[in-house]
């Protein structure tokens, strides 16, 4: 897979190249370069990614002078970590659709909803667990160009929020972004958080990481059930480490109900210990202010602060104010997610088998989740990580969404052409 984009003065180009994958396993290392027009047959090939590596699936091509469209002007920003790369400019070139996105930036409400062809998106609805003890909020339909109706989409896509989100982090973008492009996707606030309910009073702790997956897991299993695909589950932040937990308990009870697993911005699956010492080390006033802000959640008070944490001074206010009032109605004062001290008992989260497609990303302006933390989620699950140049912590609700929308859809994609290669004809 490969495009090219044109620029005034250099020519940025964003390909897959194979990266030794396990059998099964997707290439994970889509990126984009900087190039001057007599470069470019110089670049294809291995030796811009290392003597070893196979060279790129397909040559890249030349297009005519002038502004980019769809898939590769949405890519310019997807960067791979490897230090190699920065060698060839990997930075987000100046990106054609600029002017689009501050049109798109202005126009925009304070909760921006992700509305369609056919109208608003479906209303919530909530999903009983079985056994009882919570009824989970899911947002979400069946995709809005009628595609699967035919069968062209292989899979259905499920969101998975971190915490002090809901499913409605999901809603202003991806939501409408991957069911118009034909995916089924279906957006699961966890328990106690959103607009679900739980029997009794609410807890001081919404559950432990094993009770969170077993929901995941059982919603898994419905959602495949009833629209007859299997699932692919994106979890973010702490979200993702959920979700890790829930695929691997899927994969070793030999469920077909998952097809793969991608992780935005997720904490790796030996926890958010590593990403605390780190931070200490390297700024402990950044370290004290992402420790204040979430023991008193004073980003949910304070703009400055939730800008910092979670997205970039280029986020409109009246959107940040939209979701900081989405933040306080969502996860009711007092019960958290999980119980930190608790969570390390449960830690780490054991790794999906090789078979199991797996993606990695994140935004290399994100406050919470560094890149080490990336590349030891990555490494976890035998893949490479992906950095969205330009992204901060809440990539799916900054002004960059696209970018990190547009490598999970090319992943998707890749996916279910190789599940089409491997069915039995």
């Amino acid at each position: 897979m490969a495009a090219m984009a044109a620029t005034t003065s250099t020519l940025v180009a964003w390909t897959t190249i194979p990266q030794r994958p396990q059998p099964g396993q997707m290439p994970s290392c889509t990126f984009q370069v900087r190039l001057a027009p007599k470069d470019v047959n110089r670049w294809v090939g291995p030796g811009a990614h290392g003597g070893a590596t196979p060279a790129p699936t397909a040559a890249v091509a030349t297009l005519a002078a002038g502004p980019a469209t769809g898939a590769a002007a949405a890519f310019a920003g997807a960067a791979c970590t490897r230090r190699r790369h920065r060698r060839y400019g990997l930075r987000e070139a100046p990106r054609p659709f600029a002017a689009a996105d501050a049109a798109a930036a202005s126009a925009r409400s304070a909760t921006p909803v992700a509305a369609t062809a056919e109208g608003p998106p479906p209303p919530p609805r909530r999903f009983q667990v079985p056994g009882g003890g919570a009824a989970l909020e899911v947002l979400g339909g069946p995709a809005t160009d009628g595609s699967n109706e035919s069968g062209a989409r292989s899979v259905v896509l499920l969101l998975i929020h971190g915490s002090y989100h809901a499913a409605w982090c999901w809603e202003p973008h991806f939501l409408g972004f991957f069911r118009s492009k034909g995916y089924d996707t279906y957006a699961l606030s966890l328990r106690g958080q959103g607009l679900g309910t739980v029997d009794g009073e609410l807890p001081a702790v919404a559950g432990t990481l094993e009770v969170h997956a077993g929901d995941i897991v059982a919603f898994i299993q419905h959602l495949s059930e009833e629209r007859g695909l299997p699932v692919v589950v994106l979890g973010h932040s702490f979200g993702g480490l959920i979700v890790q937990r829930a695929v691997a308990d899927l994969v070793e009870a030999g469920s077909g109900a998952v097809a793969g697993m991608a992780l935005l911005a997720s904490v790796p699956p030996s926890g958010n210990g590593g990403l605390v010492w780190r931070y200490l080390w390297r700024s402990p006033w950044l370290a004290l202010q992402i420790t204040w802000g979430f023991l008193t959640r004073a980003f949910e008070r304070d703009a400055a602060l939730c800008q910092e944490l979670f997205f970039d001074r280029d986020v409109p206010l009246a959107d940040l104010e939209g979701y900081m009032q989405k933040m306080r109605d969502g996860c009711p004062a007092g019960t958290r997610l999980l119980d930190l001290r608790e969570l390390q008992r449960s830690l780490p989260v054991p790794a999906v088998p090789g078979s199991l497609p797996v993606l990695v990303l994140g935004g290399d302006r994100d406050a919470i989740v560094d890149v080490e933390a990336l590349d030891e989620t990555a490494a976890a699950h035998g893949v490479r990580s992906c950095l969205v140049e330009g992204a901060t912590h809440d990539a799916m609700l900054g002004p960059r969404w696209h970018l990190a929308a547009e490598t999970v859809l090319a992943w998707l994609q890749e996916l279910e052409s190789r599940r089409h290669d491997q069915t039995p004809k």
